[in-house]
């Protein structure tokens, strides 16, 4: 699973912003908007949401997937999201110890820089979803193997795995290190589900066995999918996940039935034992064996009415 808008709503509000030169923070959060207009990234519509109008046009802008983004507002070079961003591109380094109490409550932190100094912190926060916890309980305890994978700090990863019971948490991934993720699982010969929302999972979305992309996220997100789930209410997944299987049960009758019914019929046939209509007959009650036998699939969705609108 991604966190941000997978298995949290996605809809992120800024709680608080830290300035460390004389710039404001409303100077800041203008020079931050104005960056992230080039962006869908559920932290960009948080950032965008707190100016009323743009006061900033911002020029030449470059996005490192899963890092941040940079941009020119009148002459100046500004770079937009984590520290280990900052120092890559802007040799901006950050005080680690200041910074580190900021990330204490969970939160998720984007840094602002010039090609100096550190500009401004922004304390941005969000809310697990609803049925999160649910949908990992029963995946865990029909035997699924359940990682998170965000490009986010190890705080804000470590609060929403204690609060959906995840035991394997992986934080500060970049697109590739997600993807090598997957490719990992894979060559161990696990069968990989994964669930993502935005550009940064766009990769391992494609390269999973099966990948699901919620509603409301990213179209890029979507085309790298094989499905959709347009509820964005994630315990249907679970029931998605046992009808699956049962799914699979079912072809794995129908076809042994098949063959074995073929495996009886065909010698007795060929010595001449069984009458042409005795054998059309036989053939007929087979097909109707299988069809009954799936038909036990829909019975089961039925049940589970929910499931109805997962529309996946």
């Amino acid at each position: 699973f991604d966190k941000t808008g997978t298995l949290t709503y996605g809809r992120l509000t800024l709680l608080d912003t830290h300035t460390y030169t004389p710039l404001g923070a409303s100077d800041c959060l203008a020079l931050a908007a104005a960056l992230e207009q080039h962006s869908e990234h559920p932290i960009a519509r948080a950032l965008r949401a707190t100016v009323d109008e743009l006061r900033h046009t911002a020029t030449d802008v470059a996005s490192t997937p899963g890092a941040g983004l940079s941009g020119a507002i009148n002459s100046q070079r500004y770079f937009l999201g984590t520290a280990a961003f900052l120092q890559e591109a802007a040799g901006v380094r950050t005080q680690d110890d200041a910074l580190a109490a900021l990330r204490a409550g969970g939160n998720t932190l984007v840094l602002l820089s010039d090609t100096r100094q550190l500009l401004a912190a922004f304390v941005i926060g969000d809310e697990v979803r609803a049925g999160a916890k649910t949908l990992i309980t029963e995946l865990q305890r029909h035997g699924k193997r359940v990682l998170l994978l965000t490009g986010d700090h190890p705080g804000a990863a470590e609060r929403v795995a204690r609060e959906t019971g995840i035991r394997e948490v992986e934080a500060d991934l970049l697109p590739q290190d997600k993807l090598a993720r997957v490719h990992a699982l894979a060559d161990q010969g696990a069968i990989v589900a994964m669930v993502g929302d935005g550009v940064n999972d766009a990769a391992a979305l494609a390269a999973a066995h099966v990948s699901v992309a919620m509603g409301g996220g990213t179209q890029i997100a979507a085309a790298s999918a094989d499905m959709i789930l347009l509820s964005e209410h994630l315990p249907h997944l679970a029931e998605a996940v046992l009808v699956a299987g049962k799914t699979l049960r079912v072809i794995r009758q129908n076809m042994a039935w098949a063959v074995g019914y073929n495996l009886i019929a065909l010698p007795f046939a060929a010595f001449g034992l069984v009458a042409p209509w005795m054998a059309a007959l036989g053939m007929s009650a087979s097909s109707l064996m299988v069809v009954a036998n799936a038909l036990r699939l829909s019975e089961r969705t039925a049940r589970a009415a929910p499931c109805a609108d997962a529309r996946l």
